[in-house]
């Protein structure tokens, strides 16, 4: 149903109009009624109808500013104005209005009816209008971050000379976002985030706060990073550009665990220079290995220096080994820590060089302390550290795993080899079950990488290849007796998968345990 108000001064007025309408039939409720266009308006701000009915000549408020003031609020809302004068100038204002009619009283029920089926036909047709229109920009709304990440990849690819696609480039620019100048220097910035959460915050907000600091902006995520491209007025440092940034790189009382970075490419008088600046930009984010989260880097700020690290030395890689093998732990780490300070310093431009290079130093320090291997092994906190870690985040991972072998190698004292002792009890009572360092470690009440190594500097063999060791001794004793199936051996000395344990017996012994019961045989 059409809501509408009647507007006039004489009761009998209303109550006829009332009475003698098929409001319903027609499809409209009578929601209020007023006698004077002060009274109309509050109810219309109350009620907000789609068409009201009013007379023209009233006291306090007529009828003509009553519409004046409710055109400043609805310039939608029919009004069919009723009057008993024939006044031009009443007829004029009532045109300017928009006024769907001027009705003479006394009024002809039928002729009026007749009006409200024609404005109920248009209202409705403006509702459904309106409806396809909401529609229409509701589903464009949901469309246009697909529809700018398209655009910006688009504007990456431009070939230096214009082709005959950029008009096309600039009517959808026009249509994503008008105020968007088509002319002028444009710089591209690429975002990078530390989890999901950041990546979440600058999709809702970069383009909002570029708005805020009057920064014409194209935004959007593409496979996972922010790109942006924006529009300036010359190559010279804009301030703008520097305030929105900061909004969104170094955000007063910053969340641990919620960084940005952003890497900055040149500006070029032209949005096919897009793609150049979008190279040097991934190239300036790539540095945010040095740098960290919440920063900006510029890519003209870049080093340019061709100096050769002291990592990519070989004879620095040397030094590092005999260090360790010499056990001057502490010495290897001063030297680390000369070499990261040099990276910090030049800071070489291929940063997954240099990511494979501390990696190749840590595998040394595994190698050489192989005791420690199960926690390689085990802990993939270094596959995350190594592949997208910062480098100061690399460097206090590898500290820690030398502060961790060094204080092993302090701690041991002559109460060792009661523990070695008890270490070795409860292998051979426990070998038949789930035997691991860690189990072994709670029992003896150790830190396992400090057990680990007391038991190679002890016995000169790793506790894995002792447990190993002594369980295939075992199944040689079991092998003896022919009433024992192999996976049946296999279960009783802590081996749940019979090939697993066929691998293993055959690697220390050089045959499979069928092959050495059939030698038992012969004996």
């Amino acid at each position: 149903m059409i809501k509408a108000i009647l507007v006039d001064d004489e009761p009998m007025t209303r109550n006829g109009l009332r009475r003698f309408v098929d409001w319903g039939r027609i499809g409209i409720e009578i929601a209020g009624e007023a006698e004077d266009g002060i009274e109309a308006y509050e109810q219309f701000i109350l009620l907000r109808p789609e068409l009201v009915l009013c007379d023209v000549r009233m006291p306090r408020m007529d009828g003509i500013e009553f519409a004046q003031r409710i055109r400043q609020i609805d310039p939608d809302c029919k009004i069919i104005f009723l009057s008993g004068y024939n006044d031009v100038e009443y007829l004029k204002s009532a045109i300017k209005l928009k006024a769907v009619d001027y009705m003479l009283k006394p009024i002809q029920m039928a002729e009026l009816a007749e009006l409200l089926e024609e404005t109920v036909k248009s209202i409705r047709a403006s509702r459904s209008e309106q409806q396809e229109l909401d529609a229409m920009r509701d589903q464009f709304d949901r469309s246009k971050p697909e529809l700018m990440e398209r655009l910006l990849k688009t504007i990456l690819q431009l070939s230096p000379v214009s082709g005959p696609g950029y008009e096309a480039i600039e009517e959808d620019i026009t249509r994503l976002q008008a105020s968007f100048p088509l002319k002028g220097y444009y710089q591209c910035i690429v975002f990078g985030f530390q989890n999901d959460d950041a990546r979440l915050r600058w999709k809702e907000e970069a383009g909002a706060e570029a708005a805020s600091a009057g920064l014409p902006a194209l935004t959007a995520l593409v496979d996972g990073i922010g790109i942006a491209c924006v529009a300036l007025s010359s190559q010279r440092n804009d301030d703008r550009l520097g305030m929105w940034l900061n909004r969104l790189t170094r955000r007063k009382g910053q969340e641990e665990q919620q960084g940005v970075v952003a890497g900055a490419g040149d500006a070029f008088p032209h949005l096919n220079g897009c793609g150049t600046s979008y190279e040097q930009a991934l190239k300036a984010l790539s540095h945010r290995f040095y740098r960290g989260w919440n920063t900006v880097i510029w890519y003209n700020n870049l080093p340019t220096d061709s100096h050769q690290s002291g990592l990519f030395d070989k004879q620095a890689f040397i030094r590092f080994e005999e260090l360790l093998r010499g056990k001057q732990l502490q010495a290897a780490a001063q030297w680390l820590d000369q070499i990261i300070n040099e990276l910090l310093l030049f800071t070489p431009m291929d940063v997954e060089a240099v990511r494979k290079k501390l990696f190749r130093w840590y595998v040394a320090m595994t190698r050489v302390y192989s005791e420690t291997m199960w926690e390689f092994e085990n802990d993939q906190l270094w596959a995350t550290m190594f592949v997208s870690g910062e480098l100061y985040t690399i460097r206090k991972f590898m500290m820690h795993r030398l502060d961790i072998i060094q204080e092993a190698l302090e701690q041991t004292d002559s109460s060792d080899k009661t523990v070695i002792r008890d270490i070795i009890r409860f292998i051979q009572e426990n070998y038949n079950k789930d035997v691991s360092i860690n189990t072994v470690a709670g029992h003896v009440h150790l830190a396992p990488t400090y057990m680990c190594i007391l038991f190679k500097k002890e016995k000169g063999v790793s506790i894995n290849d002792y447990i190993t060791q002594y369980r295939i001794e075992q199944a040689k004793r079991l092998l003896r007796d022919r009433k024992l199936k192999l996976y049946e051996v296999s279960a009783q000395v802590g081996y749940q998968d019979a090939n697993y344990f066929a691998k293993v017996f055959r690697k220390l012994t050089g045959v499979i345990p069928s092959q050495y019961r059939d030698t038992l045989q012969e004996d």
